[in-house]
């Protein structure tokens, strides 16, 4: 068979090519003027801002009650109490959204309900559970007056113009991802359109004899194509756009042809599953030396030991192992970085895996020695909360489909590291949220 990897490079190694590889890429688009796009507000959820956003004016614009009551001056309340209450002259009830068109001066007062402008003249506002209206004769008629039973301070009940956010402020700093309290803060200044990354294009394709899509009738001797679907959700969950090309049968045409396809789809990342060794039907290594460069080919981890990277017409190519979980945690500790990097995440955040939580082991646990090995576990929930969760390793082979099932996240043995005793402490990356009903 001959030697069935290029070199094995240690995992390190790899990652620091890839953060050099990716940096380059977006320096590139930089400059070309391609890595930025504008969008809608109402389009902006998840994406990553490209630049500092800056507010225009005053949040609030204007002084504006924080309760239902009157708006006052608080030097005529300074007095009041309940047996000797304040009598002020009614001028006016103002609701949110209307524009005051009278001035509150000594010894009057206007209405006014939460979220409505603070009229001019006035300067606090009295909660309306402390006030009561009455009729009142005053030279020689009848006037709606308000009584006040409790004194107020200046600007009590009242939020001043720019208290919350102030003209000038920072509002979204680059590289901040939209959630929906960003998009919440851009709305409230007035803004619908925000300066994004563009979302990386990234080509899918699989590669076996033995594989059918999901929907096809299954033939004897024939599994369905699983990698294909996860790794797509898995590029779509990062804020990139997969584009599924389909399956390559094992012959030097149908790989390139797929490749050449994902070159014209104007992909910036290529990922294939499967094809990484050197077995008869594993092409890719040789399709990517035929159109530019293997970088990579092997690598010191379990899982994922024949993983493969290059670079073909200047985009970066992925070769992940056809196991279901080799694919999954090559892409994690490998792709992930690069494609957050591109997405538009500060370097030192896009190489993180993930979401972590410390949990101990559950039993004994042996490592090959000479390797990092990624064991991966089922997270079960704390008796108290002074307690870590615990985890179970999920021993079922690289390529079963129930252990990705079944498994919440994977922790790191590193080389050196070739026992854990039981309650043994460790760092679980979350493939996602731990169930509903977890406490933590």
């Amino acid at each position: 068979m001959g030697k069935q990897f290029l070199e094995i490079t240690e995992q390190q190694e790899v990652e620091a090519l890839i953060a050099r590889v990716a940096t380059t890429l977006v320096e590139n688009w930089t400059r070309s003027g391609r890595a930025v796009e504008r969008v809608s507000i109402t389009e902006a959820l998840g994406r990553i801002a490209a630049a500092e956003v800056v507010s225009a004016l005053d949040v609030p614009p204007f002084d504006r009650a924080t309760m239902d009551g009157y708006a006052v001056v608080a030097s005529d309340t300074f007095y009041a109490d309940e047996v000797h209450p304040v009598s002020l002259q009614l001028l006016d009830t103002l609701f949110a959204g209307m524009q005051p068109t009278r001035i509150v001066t000594e010894g009057s007062c206007m209405g006014i309900s939460t979220g409505a402008s603070l009229p001019a003249g006035a300067n606090a506002v009295v909660k309306i559970e402390n006030a009561a209206e009455c009729q009142e004769h005053r030279e020689g008629r009848s006037v709606t007056a308000v009584q006040i039973f409790k004194p107020v301070a200046p600007a009590e009940n009242v939020m001043h113009a720019g208290s919350d956010i102030k003209r000038g402020e920072r509002i979204l700093a680059t590289n901040t991802v939209l959630t929906p309290r960003a998009t919440g803060v851009l709305a409230a200044c007035g803004l619908t359109e925000v300066l994004v990354h563009q979302k990386p294009r990234v080509a899918i394709l699989s590669t076996g004899n033995e594989l059918v899509a999901p929907g096809e009738a299954l033939p004897p001797a024939k599994i369905y194509d699983v990698n294909a679907q996860t790794l797509c959700d898995s590029v779509r969950a990062l804020g990139c756009i997969p584009c599924a090309l389909g399956i390559a049968r094992d012959t030097p045409e149908a790989l390139s042809q797929l490749l050449e396809r994902a070159i014209e789809t104007e992909a910036d990342v290529i990922l294939v599953s499967g094809g990484t060794s050197a077995g008869v039907g594993d092409l890719l290594p040789q399709a990517i030396e035929a159109r530019g460069e293997m970088l990579v080919h092997g690598v010191d981890i379990k899982p994922g030991k024949p993983f493969i990277f290059g670079m073909i017409q200047e985009r970066p190519i992925f070769g992940l192992p056809g196991n279901p979980t080799s694919a999954l945690i090559t892409f994690n500790q490998f792709v992930a970085p690069l494609l957050r990097r591109l997405a538009g995440a500060a370097p030192e955040f896009a190489g993180r895996s993930g979401r972590t939580i410390t949990a101990q082991v559950t039993q004994r646990i042996f490592s090959e020695p000479g390797r990092n090995e990624y064991v991966l576990v089922k997270l079960s929930a704390p008796g108290s909360p002074e307690e870590y969760h615990r985890a179970t390793p999920v021993l079922s082979g690289s390529g079963a489909i129930t252990t990705l099932a079944k498994a919440d996240g994977y922790f790191l043995m590193a080389k050196g590291k070739e026992l854990l005793e039981e309650n043994e402490l460790v760092d679980v990356v979350l493939f996602s949220e731990l169930p509903a009903g977890t406490p933590w």
